[in-house]
């Protein structure tokens, strides 16, 4: 009897501790039940909606928010300049099918931030080096003033990643770290040779995913800084490992990657079909980041990207899948009566 009494105890405490501290939390509490999928209704047509300002991807990270149904789709959508979203504002389809969903404001927790600048060092970035590492400074700078809890990791290349071949850096690469050391770092940097006109991003872009100690509340970015393609895996040259096909299950879904471009013999703002196999830009793409081009001497604001206003203004869409397709397509309609924004997600794998 004493031992139950004492079993008893020991379990009403632990309840009552559990209840405080999910109290005291931050975690916001979603609906018990997504609601059910409306029913005879239309897809709305895409004329008058705008594609721009709207960004998407499948969010894969764990949710930290309690729902009922254990296996949601999540669907992680910013909306800049968008403080308060209503659900009504949003009609999601899955494969053609209105959804029923339920809709929270992530940030609200996973307010820390971890950024991993990926940086071409290469002999043709010379008229550019100085101007993106002026770039990246000011940005660190900006995230430090906006009181958020960002860590900055550098990952420089050229042909080869950590170390790369012909640059001097010591250390070869910085881990996530306080905005004041990613501003120390960046400083030192210079434009090295490289071997030809394609360089190693792929490479780079791994080794942060796979190497970086990212926070499990953080939410993971990476901006890219480059003038020239991607050496690839099948490109038979042999300085990458990864060809795009490899990477989109390791990134999607878990990283978003920004990029600025420098104008060059390859990259255009004119383009819109980034297929190639060298083009970083179809991982911006795919990951739901945002595409910047840099003026001829490297210079761009990278606060512009919207990297803090991207976090503030993010929201995750949860429904329950019913589709047998290996892959989907998702499509988000934001209406209001003076702004109307439209996200497609083709290929998406759950």
């Amino acid at each position: 009897m004493r031992k139950f009494r004492r079993t008893t105890l020991f379990a009403l405490i632990a309840v009552i501790s559990a209840l405080f501290i999910y109290s005291c939390s931050e975690i916001p509490v979603a609906p018990k039940a997504i609601p059910k999928d409306p029913v005879g209704t239309t897809k709305p047509s895409t004329s008058g909606y705008s594609t721009t300002n709207i960004f998407g991807t499948v969010d894969k990270t764990p949710s930290l928010v309690p729902i009922a149904v254990p296996d949601t789709v999540n669907v992680r959508i910013s909306l800049p300049g968008v403080e308060n979203l209503p659900v009504s504002t949003l009609r999601v389809f899955e494969d053609n099918k209105e959804q029923g969903f339920v809709l929270y404001k992530e940030s609200t927790i996973r307010n820390r931030l971890d950024i991993a600048i990926i940086l071409d060092v290469t002999g043709s970035m010379s008229y550019a080096i100085n101007g993106a590492k002026n770039s990246i400074i000011d940005f660190a700078t900006n995230l430090e003033e906006s009181g958020m809890d960002v860590r900055i990791g550098v990952i420089p290349f050229d042909d080869y990643v950590n170390p790369p071949s012909d640059i001097d850096v010591d250390p070869p690469y910085l881990g996530l770290s306080s905005s004041s050391d990613a501003k120390d770092y960046v400083g030192v940097l210079y434009a090295g040779y490289g071997g030809d006109w394609a360089e190693n991003p792929y490479d780079a872009i791994m080794f942060a995913a796979t190497a970086l100690e990212w926070r499990p509340s953080a939410q993971r970015v990476m901006i890219v800084i480059t003038d020239a393609p991607a050496h690839y895996k099948s490109d038979g040259i042999g300085f990458s490992h990864f060809d795009k096909a490899d990477m989109f299950p390791a990134l999607v879904g878990f990283f978003t990657i920004h990029g600025a471009f420098v104008p060059s013999g390859y990259y255009y703002d004119t383009t819109t079909d980034f297929s190639d196999p060298g083009d970083v830009r179809e991982l911006c793409q795919k990951t739901g980041g945002v595409i910047k081009y840099t003026d001829s001497a490297g210079n761009v604001n990278l606060n512009d990207l919207g990297i803090v206003e991207y976090v503030e203004s993010s929201w995750i869409v949860s429904f329950e899948s019913d589709s047998p397709a290996a892959t989907h397509t998702i499509e988000v309609f934001y209406t209001t009566s003076t702004d109307k924004r439209y996200l497609k997600i083709e290929g998406a794998t759950y």
